[in-house]
């Protein structure tokens, strides 16, 4: 009774891939090319000797972060703290112009990162032979990106930057009894009941500052980031589809779109 089954529902799912509004995107997107060409230019003027021995090698950050999805996205979200998720990302770029034996400054910067935001969970209440059983379902988006940053060469108190980036998102969701308080503290174990699993493709733009004077090449700095990201379709687990068909449990899938502002703040290198 604890096998899902394998046979998904997919009926009705087209009522939930309202697709996002274009002129945010478009807007967003336009003032981005702009930059990406005019941005190099700045920099380079402002550093005429590229040559250094203390050429900054690596960039790095380390951010809580705020998923805010799009109208769209929001049938797969669904959750009570107003659709938004929360959670962490890594992110590490190097300057390839200190692959070779000359290091020089440069404002370029590839690298990628990985974050993981949760997005809450539902409980389904299942009448099993005329045992009633609560079951919790959690879920989240892991995204997985390569990076092109564009920032001034070398480091300064107020430090801009913009990016482009690529990659994919992974909806992740598990299912598993929901104990109550007194199995928990017994210590008895929950079991796992199911997980779900789904990717799409992820592409996005990025600006963000990091503010803060170095005294040392690796002295972190407050750093602040938002991304607006728009790729392929994912499937999810519908909430509150968890039924007993008689011989196995089994949920419904939903698909939409995954369109969503991160908005990450934290130390940066």
């Amino acid at each position: 009774m604890r096998n899902v089954s394998d046979v998904y529902n997919y009926s009705g799912y087209l009522q939930q891939t309202d697709k996002p509004e274009p002129n945010m995107k478009s807007k967003l997107i336009t003032l981005l090319l702009i930059s990406c060409f005019l941005y190099p230019l700045i920099s380079f003027a402002q550093e005429k000797d590229s040559h250094s021995k203390d050429a900054e090698t690596v960039n790095g950050l380390l951010a809580f972060q705020v998923g805010i999805p799009s109208k769209g996205m929001q049938a797969a979200i669904r959750n009570n703290m107003g659709n938004i998720g929360f959670g962490g990302a890594l992110a590490i770029l190097t300057n390839p112009l200190t692959w070779g034996r000359n290091k020089r400054n440069s404002p370029l910067r590839i690298g990628g990162e990985i974050g993981y935001t949760y997005y809450g969970r539902f409980l389904s209440n299942v009448n099993i032979n005329g045992y009633g059983g609560d079951y919790k379902t959690s879920y989240g988006i892991l995204q997985a990106n390569a990076l092109i940053r564009l920032l001034p060469s070398t480091p300064a108190p107020v430090r801009p930057f913009i990016e482009a980036l690529a990659g994919g998102n992974f909806y992740l969701s598990n299912t598993k009894e929901n104990l109550n308080a007194i199995e928990s503290a017994l210590g008895i174990p929950a079991f796992d009941i199911d997980s779900y699993g789904s990717a799409g493709f992820n592409k996005g733009v990025a600006v963000g500052c990091s503010f803060g004077k170095k005294k040392h090449r690796d002295d972190g700095m407050l750093t602040v980031r938002v991304s607006y990201n728009w790729g392929s379709d994912i499937k999810y687990v519908v909430r509150n589809s968890l039924i007993y068909n008689g011989s196995t449990l089994q949920y419904s899938i939903g698909r939409a779109p995954v369109n969503y502002v991160m908005v990450q703040a934290g130390v940066g290198l």
